[in-house]
Order: C-alpha cells, then structure tokens, then sequence
C-alpha cells in the first residue's frame, strides 16, 4: 500500500483501472522479494570448488566421517530430499513442487532423516566437526 501510496502520480486512468494499477504493484512487489531472497541464499552460500581441487592438503584425518557412508544407510526418499534442500538450496515448498509430495510429507521426510543422522552419528566415536556443525544447523533450521 506504500508503494502504492508514493506512485500515486503515476497512475494514469485512461491506461487501466485502480484495482489493475494496485495488482500490478502488488505482482511486481511479490516478484521483486522472491528475487531478493534468491539472490541473498545465493551470496550465503560458499562454493566449495576450492577446497575439491586443494591438492595441496593430501592428508585427511582419520578422525573424518565419510559423509557418503553417513548417509548411505538413509532410505533414498530421504537422501533426495536432504540433498535438494541442503546441497541444492531449494526451499521446502519448491522441493514439495519438484517432487510432487505434499509439503507436510517434506518436512516429515527431514525431520526423520534427521533423527536417523542423530543416531547414526551418535554410534561414531570420532565426529568430523563440519558434519557436526551441519546437523546442528539443520537442527537450527526446523
């Protein structure tokens, strides 16, 4: 109603009605967050090219978790949808759209994917800090 309110002098009756002038306000004004929070997922996330191609550290800790052997024990209807929303940067509605499942059977699927990686990782002796860092932050994120 702001926007509205302040192009006001912009608004020409022989071009379109009020009711057609304050849709598109509202149209180009929903488009315009939707880009906004695209772009700012898209500056927050690092690219992790860099530290694939290191060679310059050959040695890894034995003290590391193998991600792929962490999550290998999870049901594929899992994997897929922790892999769109936290490798891919989907949100949760566009992975429901993608997949074609409602978006309560989204969260469903994390929260439980979530809770067999607790238990998974609880077995583990030596955690990977990155890994641990990343199951709080998807704890965080619920």
């Amino acid at each position: 109603m702001l926007k509205a309110w302040n192009k006001i002098d912009n608004y020409d009756s022989g071009k379109s009605s009020v009711y057609t002038w304050l849709n598109v306000i509202a149209r180009s004004t929903s488009i315009d967050a939707v880009r906004l929070k695209r772009y700012q997922n898209i500056q927050k996330t690092d690219t992790l090219d860099p530290l694939v191609h290191d060679h310059s550290s050959s040695f890894i800790s034995s003290s590391k978790i193998d991600v792929d052997k962490l999550t290998a024990k999870l049901d594929p209807k899992y994997k897929i949808v922790l892999d769109k929303l936290y490798l891919e940067g989907y949100s949760q509605s566009e992975v429901s759209k993608l997949l074609d499942i409602p978006l309560g059977t989204v969260k469903t699927r994390v929260r439980q994917a979530i809770t067999i990686l607790r238990d998974e990782v609880k077995e583990e002796k030596n955690l990977f800090f990155g890994v641990l860092l990343m199951l709080i932050l998807l704890v965080l994120c619920l």
